[in-house]
């Protein structure tokens, strides 16, 4: 008798295997065909002359970002819109960026923006207006960058800058462009030019 039980113990091990694996199957497949929308890529909201506002655990106001319509998909948690206008209240000036479309994250620390993107910063004391224009910019305002590696067409007062990549630091007011070519301007003292 103990034979014969050593010997089903291996076939009815694969049986419970197999039972076990059909189940499992049965059981996800199913999970993914329910019709409540958790597994596809469809809206649950949708506005229209949205207003989204960010604010940082202080309640320091981070960014102001107005669309022409706003879509929220429940599945990855992130917001599309159309005609974006961001404002990022940074240190020390503001940035300011249209684009055709932008991509919101779940949490709100990253947007991307894409389309015809066009950003200004505000002159400040000494330091002229800066304006740039490119095709895609991630703007991260929990860190006060924005970043892209596209090409860019930048001005800063009178001078111009073409390159690969921006990367805009609103903490220390810098702006770094790759691969650049420029034709640079000295700026007048207290002119903002």
């Amino acid at each position: 008798m103990k034979r014969t039980w050593s010997a089903l113990f291996p076939v009815l091990l694969a049986a419970l295997l197999a039972g076990t694996a059909f189940w499992l199957e049965r059981y996800v497949s199913g999970q993914a065909s329910r019709a409540d929308g958790r597994f596809r890529h469809d809206p649950d909201m949708v506005a229209t002359r949205s207003v989204q506002e960010r604010f940082d655990a202080t309640g320091k106001r981070l960014y102001v970002l107005e669309a022409a319509i706003a879509r929220h998909y429940p599945d990855d948690d992130s917001t599309h819109v159309e005609e974006a206008n961001l404002q990022h209240f940074g240190k020390p000036q503001t940035l300011h960026v249209t684009a055709q479309k932008a991509r919101i994250s779940g949490p709100g620390d990253e947007v991307l923006l894409s389309g015809e993107v066009r950003g200004r910063r505000d002159a400040a004391e000494g330091v002229p207006e800066m304006t740039f224009d490119t095709t895609e910019i991630t703007v991260r305002p929990d860190e006060e960058k924005a970043v892209t590696d596209k090409p860019v067409h930048m001005t800063r007062g009178q001078s111009v800058i073409d390159g690969i990549g921006l990367e805009i630091d609103q903490i220390n007011g810098v702006a770094i462009i790759g691969q650049a070519r420029a034709t640079l301007y000295r700026n007048t003292k207290g002119s903002g030019q």
